[in-house]
């Protein structure tokens, strides 16, 4: 059975998922059975939400990769690239001033 619960914490998507309670609970439940040592609950539930978390920000950067990518081809400005209002007011101001000192 602890070759099942390695199995788990290394299946990937989804672990991040489960509430520590969750995790606790099954955790207990092993150790119950005596599947796993008493000694060895508070280390595989911190090693599932270890993996948790890794997996959670593997998967938050993909994302946003994935999310940068489509962007870029859809050849939209940045938030940077765009000219903001008073920048265009300002350009304006400009051209009329040398319209009117010519």
């Amino acid at each position: 059975m602890k070759e099942l619960l390695e199995k788990i914490i290394n299946i990937g998507l989804g672990v991040f998922a489960i509430s520590k309670e969750k995790v606790e609970k099954f955790v207990n439940e092993l150790a119950e059975k005596g599947e796993i040592s008493k000694n060895e609950v508070q280390e595989m539930v911190n090693k599932i939400m270890e993996k948790g978390e890794e997996q959670k920000k593997e998967l938050n950067d993909y994302i946003a990769k994935q999310v940068e990518n489509i962007l870029n081809k859809m050849n939209l400005a940045t938030k940077s690239e765009v000219i903001s209002e008073e920048r265009i007011r300002e350009i304006i101001r400009e051209e009329l001033s040398k319209i009117h000192n010519q």
